[in-house]
């Protein structure tokens, strides 16, 4: 058929009726594949982290969408989504040691003061307005100024690890995030009490009152339990193996008798995974068991989350929901930054503090999952305003926690900037067919090669006087690890190597001070008129590139950079040609 005839609804169809629906595994396949392709390419988009990534995936795809995801395979999936939020979050309360967030302590504690106050008071007070103006239910002043308060922990602190930023800012992250949630859960549970009518044959104080004291207060006794226990029995098991087993074992402990006792399963989580982490006497194996398993978890998570948000939500905002979005975001901005310039952080950090808190998602969709469940008469609108707040917040907010980490520069540069050595797809095949004929005995024998064979000769160079910012750039789309700095008059000076600056602090001030020529790590290179293939591996092998830039001798002895050598290649080359000498 013509490309031009090619319906692309007919196709959607198939794929969704014919291949999708029946056969979750291709389902799963599809959502771990276009997950590793938008991976790779928001590495090349500088502020859009994997996690809006996947969001975006699972929103093309979703069933309001694209429709390859459907309302039944998210139904039976739920569980596995419970059981990535549960992992996320004990892993957040794992990090939460007093160790290592006790510096920040007082700062994080007057930031949350001044920010979960302003936010509620806001939210609270002008959707309540807007709400008695309209005709609605001022009720939902209280309970949008509890979603309000709420920061996505999975989201947030997801992009904080992607980047490894360590620092003052990325741990006042942390801390505000963990403050965030447990006060809009006990917020929650406190404005429960007026928001819910009185059960039938209960009094306020048996129904109301007891039921929110119980959702609010039993998360802490029971993840504690949980958290202390799991510590002492990851002395008793040394197993790897079983140690994973027993970290999940754990979780699904904590969610379970949350969900027996009747109260918030993800405060349960939260505090079971902090009572672990400041309780482990081992460095925290069962932590990093968990790790091992976050990241299917973690893409399966987001992607579903994206799944299930609609564009069509943001219809039923309303006025409501316009001024709930504009309120929160002024409570989330100002509010961090009043903060931290109360606490007396410097205006640089404030500033990044101030648009690091806006994502939305996990808390706000299970607070009014528990609207929905007691059955509130206003669950369906508080969801679907939550729904609509969410698309908006959870888009947006993981790009400026990005924008925060990278521009307080407590990012190092490996994590900053993707760079990524990559050899012509060809080349690969051609060197994975060429691997499988040899096993199976029918590899033709090669040539003896030549140093000059193995010479790349697509090669560019930075000059002497390149800026910080043509820097980082030329490492994002440099193929290998040894960038090669040439003078003025194009002549080989030496090369960067990317082992030397990876760790080097992602500073923004560097743009306006460091060149090139600062950062020359060696002027170490392959010769074409001197080496042979036996001194050029002498060279590559003492040092930590996997390639080196190649020169030839120009005018007056100065060297010309001709391209650069592999150390696969080389490696290779060097073993043919003493293959079977003594």
């Amino acid at each position: 058929m013509p490309l031009a005839e090619v319906n692309v609804t007919e196709v959607l169809d198939y794929l969704r009726d014919e291949l999708f629906a029946p056969n979750g595994a291709l389902v799963l396949a599809f959502l771990f594949i276009a997950a590793l392709v938008v991976a790779r390419a928001s590495a090349s988009l500088k502020y859009l982290p994997k996690v809006t990534a996947y969001l975006l995936v699972g929103l093309a795809a979703g069933p309001y969408a694209a429709g390859l995801i459907n309302q039944d395979f998210l139904s039976s999936m739920q569980v596995v989504k419970e059981i990535g939020l549960g992992l996320i979050v004990f892993l957040v309360g794992a990090d939460l040691t007093l160790k290592t967030l006790g510096s920040v302590s007082k700062s994080a504690n007057r930031i949350a003061l001044v920010e979960i106050t302003l936010t509620f008071l806001l939210v609270a007070g002008g959707v309540t307005g807007v709400a008695l103006l309209t005709g609605g239910d001022w009720r939902l002043g209280l309970i949008l100024g509890c979603f309000a308060v709420a920061t996505a922990p999975a989201a947030t602190l997801a992009v904080v690890r992607e980047y490894n930023a360590d620092g003052p800012v990325a741990r006042h992250i942390k801390a505000a995030v963990a403050r965030n949630d447990v006060v809009a859960l006990i917020l929650f549970g406190i404005v429960s009490i007026f928001i819910f009518d009185v059960p039938e044959g209960k009094t306020f104080l048996t129904g109301n009152v007891a039921t929110s004291l119980q959702w609010i207060l039993l998360p802490f006794p029971i993840g504690a339990f949980v958290g202390v226990g799991l510590s002492y029995l990851e002395t008793v098991e040394e197993k790897p193996a079983l140690r994973m087993l027993l970290s999940l074992g754990g979780l699904m402990i904590s969610l379970g008798l949350a969900h027996l006792a009747g109260c918030s399963e993800i405060l349960t989580v939260l505090v079971a995974g902090f009572a672990y982490g400041n309780s482990t006497i081992k460095g925290a194996p069962l932590r990093d068991q968990m790790r091992t398993l976050e990241i299917p978890f973690y893409v399966i998570f987001f992607i579903l989350s994206g799944a299930k948000l609609d564009v069509r939500a943001l219809a039923a905002l309303g006025a409501i929901g316009v001024v709930f979005v504009v309120l929160r975001t002024i409570g989330k901005t100002i509010g961090p930054w009043a903060g931290a310039r109360w606490a007396k952080l410097p205006k640089n950090q404030a500033g990044m503090m101030s648009y690091s808190l806006l994502s939305q998602s996990a808390i706000a969709i299970a607070i009014a999952t528990v609207m929905s469940n007691w059955k509130h008469p206003l669950a369906d609108q508080v969801m679907a305003l939550v729904l609509g707040s969410v698309l908006v917040f959870e888009i947006a907010g993981p790009i400026l926690v990005k924008v925060a980490v990278i521009r307080s520069g407590e990012v190092s540069i490996v994590d900053a900037v993707k760079h990524k050595e990559r050899i012509a797809s060809g080349n690969q095949f051609v060197a994975v067919v060429t691997e499988f004929l040899s096993h199976l005995g029918l590899r033709k024998k090669r040539k003896e090669r030549q140093l000059g064979d193995l010479v790349l000769k697509k090669t560019q160079a930075l000059s002497m006087d390149a800026s910080f910012d043509k820097i980082t750039k030329f490492i994002e789309s440099y193929t290998h690890d040894s960038f090669p700095i040439v003078d003025k008059d194009g002549f080989y000076v030496g090369f960067i190597s990317y082992n030397e600056i990876k760790d080097a602090g992602f500073d923004p001030v560097m743009k306006d001070l460091v060149r090139a020529a600062d950062l020359v790590t060696s002027s170490a290179a392959v010769d074409l008129d001197e080496d042979d293939i036996d001194t050029a591996y002498v060279k590559l092998r003492d040092l930590p590139n996997t390639a080196l830039p190649v020169v030839k001798h120009g005018e007056n002895g100065k060297r010309l950079l001709v391209g650069a050598i592999t150390q696969r290649d080389l490696i290779q080359a060097y073993m043919e040609a003493h293959e079977g000498r003594v």
